[in-house]
């Protein structure tokens, strides 16, 4: 019986190097808009809007400490959002996948 193997091992070992990573990121893509969250935002006639349509996505945290806001402010904390679950990942990772 021949097994199938690659560069970092074959399945019989995958789990145990990413399964935990896989899940994780599995997990995150929960966290993604859908599409009825477009359709929203696209109809919120100020940012107050969008501030209150994000607030009920994974991105309420980013934006509910935010006085007053600006477009580039919600840029701004979209990206944070983005880098600090990377670094989250890569922290979790094995090598290669976290070099």
């Amino acid at each position: 019986m021949s097994s199938i193997k690659g560069i970092h091992g074959g399945l019989t070992d995958f789990n145990i190097h990413h399964g935990f990573i896989e899940a994780l990121i599995r997990g995150m893509r929960c966290s993604f808009l859908k599409d009825a969250d477009y359709h929203h935002i696209t109809q919120c006639e100020n940012l107050e809007d969008v501030k209150l349509n994000l607030s009920e996505t994974d991105y309420g945290d980013a934006v509910a400490d935010m006085a007053v806001l600006t477009p580039s402010d919600l840029q701004a904390a979209a990206i944070q959002k983005l880098v600090t679950e990377f670094k989250y990942v890569r922290t979790q990772a094995v090598e290669p996948l976290s070099t």
